[in-house]
């Protein structure tokens, strides 16, 4: 479209009508004035000192009847009078062109009553030879360049363009300053375009770009310049120029923000949708979104840079390029996954996919999608679900879309990679959106995926999660149920080590199943087995819970499921020692079973064990009569109980300890008659042993004691003490005949300990003492003896008192001997049998004093010093030969002094040796009489009279 020159209806219309030609022509000479006064708008800007030069001016408003044609015809005879003023001649010529041009775009505007025959000679030729005269004839004139534009602009309107454009160009040429020289710019633009001389077309649509964009002309030369480079193949300067126009377009003033369509005009949405369009065009004829996608990186994305992808992949799916166009759409998201149009961009993409039938990469798309819209992801970060509910919407659906493609093909084909593809969809979409009314039956196909693909543990607990964290649905029960199967398998296939605790598990899955769904068909039985693999854990307190709640079922479970929990409550109280409710318990179970029934003895023996546990709790809290009474009545209750026996023998134990000594030896007899070879009857013996004893019975606890030390069942040590105690109680009864004979068994069976041993020998030489039986008196010291020095480490220092004094004990009769033998004549004779006897009296004490036993050795040293004293004084009193005269035995009395005198000076010393032990603190009655032999040896020194009775205190 051609824009008129602002003037031009000035001049048409400007004039006044006046009749005759004086008139026209000062009409005309007004105007003209008037339009060439306007024609300079450049000239210099007036000052003061112009004032007395400046002709008055005066400007009449011109009327508003006066017409065009009017103005046409007074130009005419204007131009018809000769001698004018060349510059008024050749303003009215333009002027006249311009009317007549003006009245050939504006015939619509012309009144109704107007005489258009007036013009019928009138050519718009005639305009051109007046523009074409005008620029001949005065080729300087100041007005020159509008007359150009409206030349061009009149051969324009006559379909001439080749006329037109040299016009235009000379304009640009010669009035680069004109006002008109911009839209001329525009016009060549234009015609060189339709001329397909884009080179030049594009030097045109420059200049007018380079004028500014206040021109109007801007948008256009901005987009026509695009076109112009597009068409001469120039691919990267066309998008850069119809990338500006956009960027005017359609960005907000302040830059921050797009234009709404409500901001745009019609006309400037189809510009902009054009510039797309062509930008969309130059991507396609390369490498589509890759291209674009390297040319934005090296500019930067626009704010429409997503229109820019929207607008190529439309033109894709124009030509039914459907992977091309599902590219385009997902390559802004791909980049800028965060801008509020991806989604949707993506969307499209996914779209385009499915309209050119693409299952496979459908699927991709969609799970292009929902891995950068997923709820976390950047895009989310500063926008809630509210804000972009469509994206929401968007992803659920494709999130279910993946999961049920990817568990259908993992049902086809079985494969892993298919079964963990469904499994992480369906966690996506619960993850997503939890609350979605959907939620149950996803989890389920969730369970249902991991189940199938061989993962029974994290299947039961979405099983599990699906039955309980849900409002009641119509898969509830079925999820609780099939958490159950899964938790099996997956117990079944772990190694044994590892089973306890997902045994567990499926236990408490088991026991929520039958709380929540009491009316499901296996309830009964699901509880009643979580029962039994609680009782298998030992977790009683819950048996015992599960149990009741089993048997408080309404209706009433069948019998045999009834005789299971009975039975695993009556353990577990057993167990929590709750024992009376569990006889009770037992009671009921027995009270269930058939006659027959195999199981009878068992729970007999549970009876049993109960009454038996209430018999030891009441031991224990020191209420024996009624702990007898329970321990007892088992014989009536269970009377084939393995327990009886150890029952009756506890009751025996109570009596005895609460001294009932006659009713507890009934006890115990009973149970030694009925049960002879019981393992428990050797303390029955032995307690039996102990009712006699304290019954006053000791021979017949003897005999029981007895029987205790024969039983090999027993320990030695208690076999040991038994006939310990045998010998004791027979000897305390007086049978010291049968006391003998058990203690001798005690030394032949039982050697250690050693100090034991020892004192039954020191008591067998006591009882032969007492018998007077010499024989097995001197049998059993010399068995001390043997005994003490055979003992080697284990010898003690009893053992050691014991073999001394049997040392002590034998040097008495070889003393004795010593003594009994008198000296007789001759001397030597008997002096050498005496001799021999002190040699062996000697060798026994000093023996004995080798046993460092202070009493020992104090007796050893008085009788060693005694023999030595006692041949002194034997040997002054011994025979003298009857052959010797008086001085052959005085001299035999000098020999016999010097021969005892030796004898009684060891003896002196050896009584010395004892006394002198009453220093440190010894004092015994050999000390005593050593001192009582000393005064009568050395009475001199130990005759005196502090030596008295009164010392001897002083001593100990």
């Amino acid at each position: 479209m051609i824009l008129n020159p602002d003037h031009a209806a000035i001049a048409g219309r400007g004039v006044a009508s006046r009749s005759g030609r004086g008139g026209a022509l000062i009409s005309i000479l007004v105007c003209s004035v008037m339009i060439m006064q306007e024609a300079h708008p450049a000239e210099r800007a007036r000052t003061i000192g112009d004032l007395p030069n400046k002709e008055v001016e005066v400007r009449a408003d011109p009327p508003g009847d006066v017409l065009t044609l009017q103005a046409i015809e007074q130009y005419r005879r204007f131009l018809a009078l000769e001698g004018q003023n060349e510059q008024l001649r050749a303003e009215a010529m333009r002027r006249l062109g311009d009317l007549q041009l003006e009245l050939q775009v504006e015939e619509d505007d012309l009144p109704e009553d107007a005489a258009l025959d007036e013009l019928s000679g009138v050519p718009l030729d005639e305009a051109v030879q007046l523009y074409e005269g005008l620029l001949a004839t005065h080729p300087r004139h100041e007005r020159n360049d509008t007359v150009l534009y409206q030349l061009a602009r009149a051969h324009e309107i006559q379909g001439r363009a080749e006329l037109a454009l040299p016009v235009l160009d000379r304009l640009v040429v010669q009035h680069p300053r004109s006002p008109w020289y911009v839209e001329s710019q525009f016009r060549r633009g234009e015609m060189l375009f339709s001329a397909s001389r884009h080179d030049d077309a594009e030097r045109a649509y420059e200049a007018v770009i380079a004028a500014g964009t206040t021109t109007g002309f801007f948008d256009q030369a901005l987009y026509k310049l695009g076109w112009s480079l597009f068409r001469q193949r120039r691919d990267e300067p066309a998008v850069a120029t119809f990338l500006r126009l956009l960027d005017r377009l359609l960005v907000d003033v302040d830059g921050w923000r797009l234009r709404s369509h409500e901001q745009l005009g019609r006309a400037q949405l189809e510009l902009a949708e054009d510039a797309m369009r062509a930008v969309a065009t130059t991507y396609l004829e390369m490498d589509g979104a890759e291209s674009l996608d390297a040319a934005l990186q090296l500019r930067g994305d626009p704010l429409y840079a997503h229109l820019l992808y929207e607008s190529l992949g439309e033109l894709y799916l124009e030509k039914e390029r459907f992977q091309d166009a599902a590219r385009a759409f997902d390559a802004f998201p791909k980049r800028r996954a965060q801008a509020d149009p991806s989604p949707a961009l993506q969307e499209r993409s996914i779209d385009a996919y499915q309209r050119g039938g693409f299952t496979s990469l459908v699927i991709v798309a969609k799970r292009s999608f929902v891995e950068r819209y997923a709820l976390g992801m950047p895009f989310w970060q500063q926008r809630r679900v509210e804000d972009a509910a469509e994206v929401a919407d968007q992803l659920r659906r494709h999130s279910l879309d993946l999961a049920q493609y990817y568990h259908a093909r993992a049902q086809a084909d079985g494969n892993a990679a298919d079964f963990t593809a469904a499994a992480h969809w369906y966690r996506q979409l619960l993850e997503f959106f939890p609350q979605d009314e959907q939620a149950p039956q996803t989890h389920y196909l969730l369970a249902e995926v991991l189940l199938e693909s061989g993962q029974p543990e994290p299947a039961a607990r979405e099983y599990e999660r699906t039955a309980y964290d849900y409002p009641p649905h119509e898969r509830s029960a079925q999820a609780g149920y099939a958490a159950l199967v899964a938790y099996q398998r997956h117990t079944v296939a772990l190694p044994e080590s590892e089973r306890a605790f997902w045994h567990l598990q499926g236990i408490d899955s088991a026991l929520r199943f039958a709380i929540a769904f009491p009316n499901h068909p296996q309830a009964a039985q699901v509880q009643v087995k979580a029962a039994e693999n609680l009782f298998a854990l030992n977790d009683f307190e819950r048996v015992m819970r599960v149990s009741r709640q089993i048997l408080a079922r309404q209706p009433p479970v069948e019998r045999g499921y009834q005789r299971i929990a009975s039975t695993l409550l009556a353990h577990a109280l057993f167990d929590r020692q709750q024992f009376v409710q569990a006889e009770a318990a037992y009671a009921e179970v027995r009270r269930l079973l058939p006659e027959d029934d195999p199981s009878r003895a068992d729970i007999e023996q549970r009876l049993a064990a109960a009454i038996y546990k209430q018999g030891e709790s009441n031991r224990d809290t020191g209420n024996a009569t009624r702990a007898v009474n329970d321990f007892l009545r088992i014989a009536a209750l269970a009377p084939g109980s393995e327990i009886l026996a150890t029952a009756q023998f506890d009751a025996a134990a109570i009596l005895l300890q609460s001294r009932q000594w006659e009713r507890a030896a009934q006890v115990l007899e009973d149970l030694q008659r009925v049960y002879p070879d019981h393992e428990l009857a050797g303390e029955v013996t032995r307690s039996l042993a102990v009712a006699y004893l304290e019954a006053g019975r000791s021979s017949a606890a003897a005999s029981q004691f007895e029987q205790v030390a024969a039983l090999e069942q027993q320990t030695l040590d208690v076999r040991r003490a038994a006939l310990w105690q045998a010998a004791q109680l027979y000897g305390t009864s007086g049978e010291d005949a049968q006391a003998a004979r058990v203690l001798a068994d005690y030394v032949r069976h039982f050697p250690q300990p050693l100090d034991d041993a020892m004192e039954a020998r020191q008591t067998l030489a006591t009882l032969a003492g007492q018998r007077n039986d010499m024989a097995q008196l001197a049998r059993w010291r010399e068995s001390i003896i043997t005994a003490d020095l055979q003992a080697g480490p284990q010898r003690t220092a009893r053992s050691r008192f014991l073999a001394a004094k049997a040392v002590i004990a034998q040097a008495g009769p070889e003393a004795a001997r010593f003594s009994g033998i008198r000296l007789r004549a001759p001397l030597q004779q008997s002096l050498t049998a005496k001799q021999t006897a002190m040699k062996r009296a000697l060798d026994r004490y000093t023996l004995a004093i080798d046993y460092g036993v202070a009493e020992v050795t104090t007796e050893a040293t008085h009788g060693m010093a005694e023999l030595y004293r006692g041949l002194a004084v034997d040997l002054m009193g011994s025979e003298r030969p009857a052959e010797l005269d008086a001085l052959a035995l005085e001299e035999y009395e000098v020999l016999l002094e010097e021969q005892a005198f030796p004898f009684e000076e060891q003896a002196i010393e050896l009584h010395q040796a004892n006394a002198a032990r009453s220093t440190k603190g010894i004092w015994d009655d050999w000390v005593a009489r050593s001192f009582q032999a000393l005064a009568k040896l050395m009475p001199a020194r130990y005759a005196k009279a502090e030596i008295s009775e009164d010392f001897v205190p002083t001593l100990r």
